[in-house]
């Protein structure tokens, strides 16, 4: 019976033992001097704190590190790039100027883009302008490049400066983009219409229907229509007394008479009907 009293004693005696040791060794370590903290490790608090607070309420930034941002800033350009479809090629001479009255009788020959002016008419006078100034050192393509937006202005000033920029550095590019612009399918198609469909006015001389006829031509070089077709086309198109002087000029029939004599046989007889006239 002693024995077994005796053992819960020392029994108990461990388990208290057991439990102190614990609360002796963090009072033990409590009465230690604590360590500093390592820097990283007080950021990374620092942080943590931070982001758990970040979630309802986020930290304020430092005025003085905030970049100002106004209202209006957007509703103004503040750069300017030059808007310019049409790049010449660079000039090396130094002295290079074009002369003021080249530019004026240039600006007064302007291509406006309204339907009843004729693209074809503007780069005719336009070259016809250049030709009269040659500069040394100076190509006369990249000469046109320099004075060609001079002579465009209203819709066609707008559409050289909606082109993508530098994406015209020719001059046989420039003129290109222009008819494809202003010298619509529209138009192509109309012009052949009149061609194939040519008829002399009872009250036109021949010589008026047939510089008519040219003239159709002339605005739509690229009809597509060659000369057989246009001389045939023609003579099917004149009032009978005209055929009939085409006939007798040509031994009987017009039509068997070769291209070149054809085209050479209604030209005089033109003039002669209008000398007559």
């Amino acid at each position: 019976m002693q024995t077994r009293l005796k053992g819960n004693q020392n029994l108990l005696q461990l388990v208290d033992n057991v439990n102190r040791s614990p609360r002796q060794h963090r009072a033990q370590r409590d009465r230690l001097p604590q360590a500093p903290q390592q820097p990283f490790e007080m950021e990374n608090q620092q942080q943590q704190g931070a982001q758990g607070d970040n979630h309802q309420h986020p930290a304020p930034q430092d005025p003085q590190l905030r970049r100002r941002r106004f209202i209006g800033a957007g509703d103004a350009p503040r750069t300017h790039t030059q808007r310019q479809g049409i790049i010449a090629p660079p000039i090396q001479q130094n002295n290079f100027e074009i002369k003021s009255g080249l530019i004026s009788m240039v600006q007064s020959n302007k291509f406006h883009g309204l339907p009843m002016e004729d693209p074809l008419d503007h780069l005719d006078e336009f070259d016809r302008l250049c030709s009269l100034t040659k500069i040394n050192g100076v190509s006369e393509h990249g000469f046109k490049l320099h004075l060609f937006p001079f002579s465009l202005g209203d819709k066609a000033h707008q559409w050289e400066k909606t082109l993508q920029p530098g994406s015209i550095t020719t001059w046989d590019q420039c003129k290109k983009a222009f008819l494809a612009k202003f010298f619509s399918n529209a138009r192509t198609a109309k012009i052949r219409n009149e061609i194939s469909g040519f008829a002399q006015k009872n009250a036109e001389t021949f010589y008026e229907a047939w510089e008519r006829f040219k003239s159709y031509t002339s605005q739509c070089p690229h009809h597509g229509f060659s000369n057989e077709s246009l001389l045939s086309t023609l003579y099917r198109g004149v009032l009978p007394k005209i055929r009939m002087l085409l006939d007798t000029a040509s031994n009987i029939n017009f039509l068997n008479k070769d291209v070149e004599e054809g085209w050479e046989l209604v030209e005089n007889l033109a003039q002669l009907d209008d000398n007559y006239a």
